[in-house]
């Protein structure tokens, strides 16, 4: 039956064809070092009475009139509004290198200026965060590509006083949801992975975001969200801030891919083994 199915000459012509597809892969260069830029901005937001500033002007060259970095609401009692930015010192931006399979460096900052207020308070906000990324090592430089990343919040401004909902030093911590639409987010290392291609590598970029975890389903409900859902709580009266790093990882290649190589390997290895009883 052997000989029948595995000919010399089909058993050559297989060797040859997959012995292509795992030389073609070794071929590959795998990006070593990454030139990075993050561009982020709040698109959108509410009720009336938040005020966005900051903007970051790469959004908004991308089609978004409001695309501000910081967010402000409410009447001050005596040390100033409350705030919610990401990267506002800089407008959003951040730019820098980094190693592929290295730990995360760290990119913008959440913070956010929990001050007793009256009147309106941030409910719901919308951000846009765009990563750009090009090859520096090995060289010659490549080309941009662009991943995006786009988060939901939902603020709950708590009342200053007990009961709380969530435990706190100081009553009571505000609560703020985050829902990274399309981006799996791990609640043991609390990061979010976006996975892509670039020069037919695949990769993924995680982002992690201290501080950042599962709420009580209590803090969930209170906020308007579903039990499990994950964020932050901030103290009253306190700048909370929360360093957001990133990190890029090659991806294991594809099942496909692999059956693929391990079938060249078997196929010279039986070429091999035929030659040596022909011989």
């Amino acid at each position: 039956m052997f000989k029948k199915l595995f000919t010399k000459g089909s058993i050559k012509g297989l060797t040859a064809v997959l012995a292509t597809v795992v030389s073609c892969s070794a071929m590959a260069t795998p990006v070593t070092q990454w030139e990075f830029e993050v561009n982020s901005g709040f698109t959108s937001f509410a009720p009336a009475g938040v005020t966005g500033s900051n903007q970051n002007a790469f959004l908004n060259g991308l089609g978004n009139p409001m695309a501000a970095s910081l967010l402000s609401w409410g009447t001050s009692t005596g040390s100033g509004q409350s705030s919610l930015g990401i990267g506002a010192a800089t407008n959003g931006n951040f730019n820098g290198s980094l190693f592929t399979g290295a730990p995360a460096v760290n990119t913008v900052e959440v913070i956010h200026n929990n001050r007793p207020i009256t009147g309106a308070s941030l409910g719901s906000a919308h951000l846009l965060d765009v990563i750009r990324l090009k090859r520096l090592l090995p060289g010659p430089t490549g080309s941009d590509l662009f991943t995006g990343l786009t988060f939901d919040f939902k603020f709950k401004e708590t009342p200053n006083q007990n009961p709380c909902t969530v435990a706190s030093p100081t009553p009571c911590n505000d609560i703020l949801v985050v829902d990274a639409l399309g981006a799996g987010f791990d609640p043991v290392t609390g990061s979010l992975t976006q996975n892509f291609v670039y020069e037919g590598d695949n990769y993924a970029a995680i982002l992690h975001i201290v501080g950042m975890g599962v709420l009580s389903n209590a803090a969930c409900a209170d906020a308007g969200a579903a039990a499990g859902c994950y964020g932050f709580t901030t103290v009253e009266n306190q700048e909370n801030r929360f360093q957001v790093s990133l990190e890029i990882q090659n991806r294991i290649p594809e099942p496909a891919s692999v059956g693929l190589v391990g079938l060249a390997l078997v196929a010279m290895g039986m070429a091999r083994r035929r030659k040596g009883v022909n011989s």
